[in-house]
């Protein structure tokens, strides 16, 4: 009877085994992608969506490994800033293959629209004066995805403050194996009041309210190359025409590189980035690696700068526990530290390279260092509302999320030819605060930050985009 038993006992421990084995087999086993079907792309072409998937028809993949997958190549899609949303999705086939199911709502890709904006570096400094005389207003054209193949073009004519004509195309990508691409620009700008120094690295402008003090062309041709998904190369060629008028170099007789009120340059800058962003216009994990080499002025032309610029930088996102997330950054420049006009001297306080808590200064220079980081909790979870009062697909879906970001952030400049009259170069500078982060769709993110400042400044500040 106990021989019976023990052979009945090991005869169901085998079945239980096998059938374990079994499972864990189906498990790992992998599946061959049959099909993929795309749909919604109403205008955007299929190959451009097919370029930022990380799988493709006839592969081979685990369970385990597809499912990441996929999630990779949402991302991926999502940073064409092409679409306000992408689900894919997979349904097993006939054996071990699956079906690829792509479902893409698309963004809306014309803006005729008129312009009206502030003309300062900031809405925070804007702010201080509250003056309308420094604001653009005009007509903006820009057509996205102008041929289904992730291209633009644009034309804008800006009045006000600033007058400026230009156009700009790009194709990111020219050839059959979608790694190369083109851009050009052609602009023409007329400005009534000039920057033309720093002082407590607060700008000094002139103004002049019957002629334009300040006359500009600039074109540029760029060519681009993406190896890969992550990988992007860039090459741009770029001509700069500017004039002013003979009182602002009155004003700063090292404005320009000589006392001739006028300044030309060609410029070569080759860049490269690698980028891994979950979503790139308000990164939750992920990373970038950048690096920049210009050189401004060749000696072909008259009154030409001979300068040259090397940055480098990265920045590192990842999630550290539920609802929480961190970030840092850090990007630092070398540029030649003497001969250098005043007009060809910014360093942090202009677009992307900033301290929060100093938003009404600035603090030009050579050579730079910067430091940033955020520690994030996502106080509202992204939702999609529905308007079923809107006819077209491209509105009718809202999502909202938010997050309460702290922040500490440093930086230094070093400059050794205008660092008079301006106490915060060359040496080291703190902001640090909180702020609410608002993210929708178009790429749309609003921040209110309050922040504060070794100076001991304190405020509250508005921004739109992401920090970094």
């Amino acid at each position: 009877m106990r021989l019976r038993l023990l052979l009945i006992f090991l005869f169901a421990d085998l079945i239980y085994v096998s059938a374990q084995d079994l499972s864990d087999s189906l498990l790992l086993r992998p599946s061959v992608i049959d099909q993929i079907v795309i749909t919604g792309n109403r205008k955007t072409r299929a190959f451009i969506i097919r370029r930022e998937l990380t799988f493709s028809e006839g592969d081979s993949l685990a369970p385990y490994v597809l499912e990441p997958a996929i999630e990779r190549s949402r991302q991926n899609l999502m940073n064409t800033a092409l679409f306000n949303f992408v689900e894919i999705r997979y349904f097993q086939g006939l054996g071990n293959t699956v079906v690829i199911h792509i479902n893409l709502t698309e963004r809306w890709y014309l803006w005729p629209s008129p312009v009206f904006e502030i003309a300062d570096r900031n809405i925070n400094e804007w702010w201080q004066t509250k003056d309308f005389s420094r604001t653009n207003y005009g007509m903006f054209l820009r057509q996205e995805n102008f041929s289904g193949r992730d291209d633009i073009a644009q034309v804008q004519a800006l009045f006000g403050y600033t007058r400026r004509i230009g156009v700009y195309y790009t194709l990111p990508y020219i050839n059959r194996k979608l790694n190369l691409g083109l851009s050009a620009g052609f602009f023409t700008t007329r400005v009534k009041e000039v920057a033309y120094n720093t002082f407590n690295n607060k700008i000094q402008f002139y103004k002049d309210p019957d002629r334009f003090l300040r006359r500009e062309m600039q074109a540029f041709l760029r060519f681009t190359k993406r190896q890969g998904l992550y990988n992007y190369y860039n090459t741009t060629i770029d001509y700069r025409f500017s004039k002013v008028a003979d009182t602002v170099l009155q004003l700063n007789e090292r404005y320009f590189t000589s006392d001739a009120p006028r300044q030309q340059h060609l410029a070569l800058t080759w860049s490269y980035r690698y980028d891994t962003r979950d979503y790139q216009p308000y990164a939750l994990r992920g990373f970038v690696y950048e690096l920049d080499v210009s050189k401004i002025g060749f000696g072909f032309l008259n009154h030409e700068p001979d300068l040259y610029a090397i940055s480098m930088g990265f920045r590192r996102y990842l999630p550290l526990a539920k609802k929480w997330y961190g970030a840092i950054s850090a990007k630092a420049r070398v540029m030649q530290r003497e001969g250098g006009p005043f007009f060809n001297q910014r360093a942090l306080g202009y677009g992307g390279d900033y301290i929060r808590g100093y938003d009404l200064y600035v603090i030009n220079g050579q050579d730079f260092a910067l430091f940033r980081s955020n520690l994030k909790f996502n106080l509202v979870p992204l939702r999609t509302y529905q308007f079923s009062f809107l006819r077209t697909e491209k509105f009718r879906k809202f999502p909202v999320s938010a997050y309460l970001n702290a922040f500490f952030d440093a930086g230094y400049v070093s400059d050794k030819q205008f660092a008079q009259g301006n106490p915060l170069s060359n040496s080291w500078q703190i902001g640090y605060g909180l702020s609410f982060d608002f993210v929708t769709y178009y790429d749309v993110v609003l921040r209110f930050e309050y922040a504060l400042n070794r100076q001991g400044d304190q405020g509250l500040y508005f921004r739109m985009g992401t920090v970094f």
